[in-house]
């Protein structure tokens, strides 16, 4: 009997371990929907140089002639070692685990507008 509750609860620890990576892109494609109701192009296969700051995402679009970068991030951690090492960091809005790198006003109004 302890055999078989001690493999129920593995098997529960692994199928939501599993599903992490799903959440994820659950994520960023509600924030790619987001934009793309607004009327914005986005195509997700383009990625940034998202490595460079720690994030283990990220994806670049134009919304006019605006860069827009989102880049998603492992945890709270990894924010703050990218905030370390790259000051101007700090001053790009965040919304949970993902951080928007852009300038452009109708961006960032999209951007924290999703949950």
């Amino acid at each position: 009997m302890k055999k078989i509750i001690y493999l129920l609860v593995l098997s529960v620890l692994l199928v939501g371990c599993g599903s992490t990576e799903e959440d994820s892109n659950t994520i960023m494609d509600s924030f790619i929907k987001a934009f793309e109701s607004e009327g914005v192009k986005v195509d997700a296969e383009e990625k940034p140089m998202f490595e460079m700051i720690g994030a283990k995402d990220g994806v670049i679009f134009y919304n006019d002639e605006n860069v827009v970068k989102i880049y998603e991030f492992e945890d709270k951690e990894a924010i703050i070692k990218a905030e370390e090492a790259l000051p101007v960091v700090k001053d790009w809005d965040r919304n949970g685990l993902f951080v928007l790198e852009t300038s452009d006003a109708k961006s960032i109004e999209i951007f924290n507008k999703v949950k």
